[in-house]
């Protein structure tokens, strides 16, 4: 192959130079919040300062954009990026809507009631004073179990639980012994409990040869690829929930009105409060976020469930919207990938009074995070509770729809409107030279379970200093090397 010899430039000043000569380019409003919220993933305190600075940060970031103070400005209230007047931020928790959840085991209801706190809309209850740590109520399974979309090949090959995703430990004697596997192809259970409940669904999903009216396996085969390939779990497991509702005699009509009964709102509307789809966006993260521009993408999603499900839209009348409802319901109200039907009741605040322990194999477990008074309601965070005010609240938004207000919120944004913005010399300052601390990583910053069960307010410490070093110029002997290139 012929190479010759080109001259290079290496120190950064003299590459920028280059830059400054190529013609500029205007950024999509796509591109604008992409970059945004990275900037603000990377460097958290940029999340917080004035428009002005944020604008001088992206140029630097991107040389070649055009990018105009007023355009960023639009972009950002556009988008629902920019909190500087709450009033323009688009929300949608006014339009969520659920009923009375039926169904319930009553020993799960004995310490708590579900109650109606608006025409649409319920949450649970404390029946009783509850101590610091005690158990409030335990869900033994999910609604329907749901296999995590990254496991489905494993399962495939026997190498986790069909049903569960568990590793299976057990050897293959044992397997036999108990009769864990699957006749017809290579699919095994961790236990009977497991084969127990994937038998109304398992042959009539995943053995093209069987026959049923309801569900085509070739087509829900065709489904479950489609859906690994662009990693929409929400899409996958509203899927698993249909067919266990369409094919479990005994337990169908049940989990069909109880997943009925939960939070709902449509997809389309969640996707219009979106901050970003790419890296640093918190928008659908765990669940497959699919960009507004490219909704055809769903419409092939719910096209090929139809054919997985060949008589629902004539029987059920189940259209586009209301399908895009479903996959709206199952991401409000997801944890960790599984429903869990009394949770799902449960409010948001960013200091709960809740906490929860969930095992695949045990439950949902839900303890008092601290002493909860006969009457109070129970609180759950849908968030970090180690994040900043600023990007909880961004999360919730996007997510959930909705503006945080909760009392440790408002405390936060009043210390932080006391302090002032952060200014432009604080930004470019570099970061306060301080003795390392013996502390380890570990022991400065709690694992969040732990911080959870501690039942204290999350005080978190604030630096008073912010800065960041400029990136410093490359130290060689010559701005000039010569290279070889291929011609």
């Amino acid at each position: 192959m012929p190479l010759r010899l080109e001259q290079m430039h290496l120190n950064d000043e003299t590459h920028e130079e280059e830059l400054s000569k190529e013609p500029k380019i205007e950024p999509s409003d796509k591109e604008i919040c992409d970059d945004v919220v990275l900037l603000w993933r990377q460097e958290p305190a940029f999340e917080d300062v004035e428009t002005a600075i944020l604008l001088e940060k992206i140029a630097t970031r991107n040389p070649r954009w055009d990018l105009s103070l007023e355009r960023l400005k639009k972009t950002l209230v556009e988008h629902n990026l920019s909190f500087s007047d709450e009033s323009q931020l688009f929300t949608y928790a006014d339009q969520v809507e659920s009923s009375q959840c039926p169904h319930i085991d009553p020993k799960v209801l004995e310490k708590i009631e579900l109650r109606q706190t608006g025409p649409h809309s319920s949450s649970a209850f404390a029946l009783k004073d509850l101590r610091q740590d005690e158990v409030i109520f335990y869900e033994h399974e999910p609604l329907t179990p749901i296999l995590p979309l990254d496991k489905t090949s494993l399962a495939q090959n026997g190498r986790s639980c069909a049903l569960c995703g568990h590793s299976l430990t057990q050897s293959s004697q044992f397997t036999v012994k108990n009769m864990l596997d699957c006749q017809q192809c290579s699919a095994v259970w961790c236990s009977k409990h497991c084969k127990r409940l994937d038998a109304a669904s398992h042959g009539f999903l995943k053995h093209p040869l069987s026959k049923n009216k309801k569900v085509s396996a070739v087509g829900w085969l065709e489904f479950e690829d489609l859906c690994k390939e662009n990693a929409m779990h929400a899409a996958y497991s509203v899927g698993i929930i249909y067919a266990r509702i369409l094919l479990d005699k005994q337990e169908g009509s049940r989990i069909r009105e109880q997943f009925d009964s939960l939070a709902q709102v449509s997809q389309n509307l969640r996707a219009k409060a979106a901050d970003s789809t790419n890296v640093g966006g918190t928008f659908d993260r765990t669940t497959g976020a699919v960009p507004v521009e490219e909704q055809s993408l769903w419409k092939r999603i719910f096209d090929s469930f139809c054919k997985a499900f060949p008589q629902i839209v004539e029987e059920e009348g189940l259209d586009f919207e209301t399908y895009l409802t479903y996959i709206g319901k199952f991401n409000i109200n997801q944890l960790e990938g599984q429903i869990f039907t009394i949770y799902s009741h449960l409010n948001h605040e960013c200091e709960p009074n809740v906490r929860y322990e969930l095992n695949a194999k045990s439950g949902l477990k839900v303890y008092a995070r601290k002493n909860i008074k006969k009457g109070d309601q129970l609180f759950t965070t849908y968030v970090n509770p180690l994040h900043g005010v600023t990007l909880r609240r961004r999360e919730l938004l996007v997510n959930w729809g909705f503006l945080c207000n909760c009392p440790r919120c408002q405390k936060e944004l009043d210390a932080r409107q006391k302090a002032g913005r952060i200014s432009t010399s604080l930004l470019k300052a570099p970061l306060a030279t301080t003795s390392r601390r013996k502390s380890s990583m570990k022991a400065t910053k709690p694992d969040l379970s732990e911080l959870l069960k501690n039942g204290q307010e999350f005080d978190l410490e604030i630096p008073v200093e912010f800065g960041f070093d400029r990136r410093r110029k490359s130290v060689r002997f010559d701005e000039r090397v010569m290279a070889a290139v291929e011609e």
